[in-house]
């Protein structure tokens, strides 16, 4: 039979060790696991790709298959008593036996339970006890003047200050000449302010320096931060996207800008001397734009790599590119935002210009693929709004035919799922006990669990439904639809549909939520 495992490192150990994740992987491997499921992510989040994909294998597993499911640790796989007993139902269904190598555990009395929820209690109060110490560094560098712990590329942190990394980076061979790391900024820079937009300075660079800036179609591949057992472990091997993945920096990965990317180094108060703090919206994540960063200059003056005088002017010019794009029209509610996208590279679809047409008295947009710009998708041809609107209707209106024919079912929430199941009888057996603070902390992290299982039950069921009237009612005649607000427009697309897919100036496909 199969042996599976699991391993989890946080983004902090990665970026302190980037061998984090493979020395734990390699423990597993040792012990006999044949596939290694894995995540970088802190243990607060339960929306891992590895974690959910073991979750669902298991689920589909054949009993016997699988023997045993190993981990590390218990608080490598969660501190929620939800997600935690999700998987230990799971595993039970199968017949699937869970063992942690450096902290044996028994699930199979009441003061084994009771242990378990105890230590997700006690680490859950860990998280945020660390999260209010990081907090507190934070500050007191804040206060004191003192640079983050990560440098921007062309930078290290030395003595509690940044300076310029004089270390080998690039050489231009048809110049026969060498670039350090930080003379590699200087020339991104010099590159901007010759160009004047970030999309050709991407564009330049990636000719330069020989970079292969052309993207792939995503991969439709359902398998997801897994290793095989016939995999070596080693960084290769291990999957580098965004979400799940390593997001490994420079020496680690290439010299690849994405045109966001890029703009971000571009308006870095760090390269013109000064260090900025409070760039993201709590608790949300969102990044501010630039000109709300709060900054601290003179912090390194000596070690600036532009001027500050140049600092200003990159940004002006940023915003001057910015405003001749959309010129007067920050008021206009786009209806398929983060909707669009393309079929060859999967980028996003972005407006990039508009015209008046007086003859029909409103402003057609053209939509193109985000990537084009920088040269690393082909797709360059264009797609107007109204015809854009016009391809889409007509997808949602077969789509809502089809729908039509189908038998209505009401939903009920009556039965609970085996996972809020799990975690009442949870809960009765702590109400069974003597009561003292970690009991009767653990009880309330429970209670709430539970209320957002349901709630959460409760919203998919109500969204499905809700989903699919809206298409059958609001497509079903396009006169209807051609007769709403755009903000209603805007409320209908984002509640029915997951994506738009565009080749060139064609909608070749739509897929809707909720919708199988």
């Amino acid at each position: 039979m199969d042996v599976w495992s699991y391993a989890r490192v946080s983004t902090d150990e990665q970026a302190e060790d980037e061998g984090a994740l493979i020395k734990q992987m390699r423990r597993l491997r040792a012990a006999g696991a044949t596939q290694i499921y894995y995540d970088v992510e802190s243990r607060t989040s339960d929306r891992r790709q590895g974690l959910l994909q073991l979750i669902e294998d298991i689920n589909a597993s054949p009993p016997g298959k699988v023997s045993k499911l190993l981990f590390i640790r218990i608080d490598r796989l969660t501190s929620s008593s939800m997600t935690f007993y999700q998987l230990m139902d799971a595993l039970k269904k199968k017949g699937i036996q869970p063992y942690a190598l450096d902290e044996p555990f028994d699930l199979s009395s009441i003061g084994g339970e009771l242990t378990i929820d105890v230590r997700l209690a006690a680490s859950k109060y860990e998280v945020k006890m660390l999260a209010m110490r990081v907090k507190k560094e934070r500050d007191t560098r804040k206060a004191n003047k003192k640079p983050h712990w990560n440098a921007p590329l062309g930078y290290i942190v030395e003595h509690d200050k940044y300076k310029q990394d004089h270390r080998p980076c690039v050489c231009l061979i048809a110049q026969k000449k060498e670039l350090t790391r930080s003379q590699l900024m200087r020339f991104v820079f010099d590159t901007f302010l010759a160009v004047g937009t970030v999309s050709q300075t991407a564009r330049v660079l990636h000719e330069t320096l020989g970079i292969q800036a052309n993207v792939v179609p995503k991969a439709t591949e359902s398998r997801i931060n897994i290793l095989k057992d016939t995999e070596e472990i080693i960084l290769e091997n291990i999957h580098k996207s965004r979400q799940g993945g390593l997001n490994l920096r420079y020496p680690h990965t290439g010299l690849k800008w994405s045109v966001s990317g890029l703009r971000s180094i571009l308006v870095n108060p760090v390269y013109a001397g000064g260090t900025l703090y409070n760039t993201v919206v709590r608790p949300k994540g969102h990044r501010k734009p630039f000109d709300e960063w709060e900054v601290t200059w003179g912090t390194h003056e000596d070690e600036a790599i532009i001027t500050r005088d140049e600092h200003e002017r990159i940004k002006a010019m940023i915003r001057e590119n910015r405003n001749n794009r959309w010129a007067n029209e920050q008021k206009y509610v786009n209806p398929f935002a983060n909707l669009v996208k393309c079929a060859h590279c999967g980028a996003a679809y972005s407006r990039q210009c508009k015209k008046l047409v007086k003859s029909k008295n409103f402003v057609r947009h053209h939509y193109q693929c985000s990537f084009y710009r920088s040269g690393a998708c082909q797709n360059g041809r264009m797609i107007a709004s109204d015809e854009l609107e016009k391809q889409v209707i007509k997808h949602l209106v077969l789509a809502a035919e089809r729908l039509a024919t189908i038998v209505e079912q009401e939903v009920t929430t009556t039965q609970e799922t085996p996972e809020i199941k799990t975690l009442r009888a949870s809960l009765n057996t702590l109400e069974a006990l003597p009561s003292n603070p970690a009991i009767a902390k653990a009880k309330e992290d429970i209670r709430i669990q539970i209320a957002n299982a349901i709630a959460t039950t409760n919203n998919t069921s109500k969204q499905y439904l809700i989903a699919k009237e809206r298409i059958v009612i609001a497509f079903a005649n396009e006169r209807y639809w051609q007769n709403l607000e755009i903000q209603d427009k805007q409320t209908l697309l984002k509640g029915c549909i997951k994506k738009i897919i565009v080749d060139g100036n064609t909608v070749t496909t739509v897929e809707l939520l909720h919708l199988h």
